[in-house]
């Protein structure tokens, strides 16, 4: 390599100028406020690639002979307007109230609370065990062949949701006013599933779930804000993304040694500085954009995935022939003897609206509306503060640290799932708390946690 290319440089300057905007608005906020999450994301995502590979070859599995120069720095640009989008939004954001006021709710809301927890968290568990006994527990701790797990659990996409079931309801918990001895339990199985999901089904998507919606909650709850966060902080979240990283590393090399495993990868040198940047989460979103810039024309789907994406929800009896989703498409496009062993690849959500609405336009138009959308959704839980968007929040922050490995469809798809189960739960239990038997009318518990 031959260091950074200017005019790539300079895209990198703009991109974490906006993002620095962006993050100086939302000085007063939590640091995992949706859209300072988003913001975040979007500038390392947009900058991590063109500014590492400059100087180590990246290694990866991925076609990266394809990602010329020009294709590289176009795809940049894409993301700056993402950037420009979520900026906007704030802008148009803070011209209205600096702050809200939370609405009165005088209900004592534990009951319902603690009902809605125990729902999610019990039937999520049972549902994932019948799932486990469909897959097999050999399948889901094979730690070599991660595409036949996946192929194996196709059909059984409403026992999956099991799991996030759980997830959702520990962290439904959390966020609420119960006490720390009736939190214990919802605690305990969250620490579970993380073991699990690390320990053995090699999943680290379950673990960052649950770590975000609880530093969520966290940081919600004692009004912690982004001005307020110290080196020492953000040193912590880089140890953490290494590690994470580097547990990606290890997982391909792992064959029931850990000692063997950690050996060959130090053994590697600067070919494992080449396969972390080229395998990193960081980069495929990237990669995936520049594949696509290289084969398809900007603009030619005319808004088309987003019809399809919500056309996905329905069943195939109602619809049995919806279009795959773009990530589907892409897959077999590009990598089809992956896809031929049921893998996938990483999409990207800012490819997704080159495709839909054109350059710079599109990526625009898409930030603007997430960055519109997580702002509504943070005013929601900040003038109700006991009500189900602010119980359920803190599970979709990962969602939004992850949306640039996704794609509309599959974002919407996973949002309104797990909607039809929460919501009557959510409709169940303040049923059950608003019975005679139960009705009380209180002032909220302050901050018992």
């Amino acid at each position: 390599m031959n260091g950074l290319d200017p005019l790539g440089l300079l895209w990198i300057l703009a991109l974490w100028a906006l993002a620095g905007l962006g993050l100086w608005m939302q000085r007063a906020r939590s640091p995992l406020h949706m859209a300072t999450v988003a913001l975040v994301v979007t500038g390392l995502i947009g900058s991590f690639f063109p500014f590492a590979s400059s100087f180590i070859e990246p290694s990866s599995w991925r076609n990266l002979d394809v990602l010329s120069p020009s294709i590289v720095r176009a795809s940049q640009l894409q993301y700056v307007a993402y950037a420009c989008g979520l900026v906007l939004a704030l802008v148009a954001a803070n011209g209205r109230a600096r702050r809200t006021q939370p609405s009165v709710e005088p209900r004592d809301t534990t009951s319902r609370d603690f009902a809605a927890s125990a729902l999610l968290v019990g039937a999520g568990l049972a549902m994932y065990a019948v799932y486990a006994e469909r897959v097999g527990m050999s399948a889901l701790t094979d730690r070599e062949d991660y595409a036949a797990k996946y192929l194996a659990s196709q059909g059984l996409g409403p026992l999956q949701l099991g799991l996030p079931m759980a997830m959702a309801g520990c962290l439904w918990a959390e966020a609420s006013e119960l006490t720390r001895a009736r939190k214990l339990p919802f605690r305990a199985v969250a620490l579970a599933i993380v073991i699990w999901s690390i320990a053995f089904i090699s999943v680290r998507t379950n673990a960052v779930v649950v770590a975000l919606g609880y530093a969520s909650v966290l940081a919600h709850r004692s009004r912690f804000e982004l001005r307020r966060i110290r080196p020492a902080l953000v040193v912590a979240g880089l140890v953490g993304y290494v590690f994470l990283e580097s547990f990606a590393l290890l997982r391909g090399v792992y064959r029931g040694d850990l000692e063997a495993a950690i050996a060959r990868v130090a053994a590697q040198g600067e070919v494992v500085l080449g396969t972390a940047i080229g395998g990193s989460e960081l980069s495929h979103p990237f990669i995936t954009t520049g594949e696509v810039l290289r084969s398809r024309e900007a603009g030619e789907l005319g808004g088309e995935s987003l019809w399809n994406g919500v056309a996905a929800c329905l069943p195939r009896g109602l619809y049995p022939d919806r279009p795959p989703f773009l990530s589907e498409q892409f897959v077999r496009s590009n990598y089809a003897d992956l896809a031929s062993r049921g893998g996938g690849a990483a999409f990207s959500l800012v490819a997704e609206a080159w495709l839909n609405f054109g350059s710079f336009l599109g990526p625009l138009a898409f930030g603007l509306a997430a960055g519109w959308l997580l702002v509504a959704c943070e005013r929601r839980r900040e003038t109700h503060p006991a009500g189900l968007v602010a119980r359920v929040l803190p599970y979709f922050v990962f969602y939004v640290a992850m949306q640039h490995r996704n794609e509309f469809g599959s974002l919407f798809k996973q949002v309104f799932m797990l909607s039809l189960v929460i919501v009557p739960v959510w409709i169940v239990a303040e049923a059950l708390s608003r019975s005679p038997r139960r009705a009380r009318e209180l002032q909220p518990l302050q901050g018992r946690s």
